[in-house]
């Protein structure tokens, strides 16, 4: 098990200085660099200035809004309590509007092209600043061979990797936005203490979204999962194993790895299950 206290980890800004506006983020977990199965997990304050054009990725996300209003388009936000699942090759978009704190995963899709990791979108950024400008979330090329005009990210993706970046058919038609409270809670079998939300299965890689909670008196344990799962605080203090836990600790649990809590609190968990690319034989990269 990896674990993470939010709180040991600093703000960092210009993470993503291929948008527009003012961003700070805190790093929280992350995969392999250069696999398919690479994934980041990181806390986001977004400004309101903080700006993203209409665009679309080769790889899946989930948004867990904390605070404020995530605009995913005209007339569309992801609000305060609500958790949206943006599929691979669906477009969204623009983004802007009020201040927001969101918790973020970003991994790679059922198509198998893996995502950058920050390091490498720095990288590629890097690069490109002597080719052209970074200006409203778009890369204008000034020199160089490539597109003239094109999607920050996108651009970046093709510098780092020396490929197209290809954007699979959409399964979906715009981002699956969904609120937790509306959906019950009930007694997870074998469990006992335990509270169960199942809110969605996505794509035939078979990503789920899951919100547990932990009622306190005794030694709780969540279904195990023979894939890899995620889980983040929403509120709630007490133990995992040895380790504390409060409000946004995160951690990594490995295929088939089983944990226990002692919560000192009411605890509520987000769970993100992601299945293996290369186990289920899906198409990667």
């Amino acid at each position: 098990m990896k674990i993470v206290q939010a709180s040991e980890r600093k703000w960092l800004a210009n993470q993503l200085r291929h948008r527009k506006g003012n961003i700070l983020i805190k790093d929280m977990l992350e995969g392999e660099d250069g696999s398919p199965e690479n994934y980041k997990f990181f806390l986001s304050k977004e400004s309101a200035d903080f700006f993203s054009p209409r665009h679309r990725h080769p790889w899946d996300q989930i948004r867990f809004c904390l605070e404020g209003s995530v605009p995913i388009g005209p007339r569309k936000t992801v609000d305060a309590g609500e958790i949206g699942y943006f599929p691979e090759g669906v477009h969204y978009g623009p983004q802007d509007g009020d201040d927001r704190f969101v918790a973020i995963l970003q991994f790679g899709g059922a198509s198998g092209q893996g995502i950058l990791s920050s390091d490498q979108v720095n990288r590629g950024f890097d690069e490109l600043s002597s080719e052209g400008v970074f200006k409203d979330g778009v890369f204008r090329r000034k020199s160089g061979s490539g597109k003239r005009n094109q999607d920050g990210y996108a651009a970046v993706w093709e510098k780092i990797t020396g490929q197209e970046m290809i954007n699979p058919p959409p399964r979906y038609k715009e981002p699956v936005v969904m609120n937790p409270k509306h959906f019950a809670w009930r007694p997870a079998p074998g469990f006992p203490g335990i509270m169960q939300r199942e809110i969605g299965s996505f794509s035939e890689r078979g990503t789920r979204i899951d919100f547990y909670n932990l009622i306190p008196g005794a030694r709780r344990a969540i279904p195990d999962t023979p894939h890899l799962r995620l889980l983040y605080v929403v509120k709630g203090t007490g133990k995992c194993g040895d380790h504390p836990y409060r409000r946004h600790t995160s951690m990594e649990l490995a295929p088939g790895e089983k944990i226990r809590f002692t919560p000192k609190s009411g605890t509520e968990i987000l769970a993100i299950t992601i299945p293996s690319v290369m186990a289920l034989g899906l198409n990667a990269a």
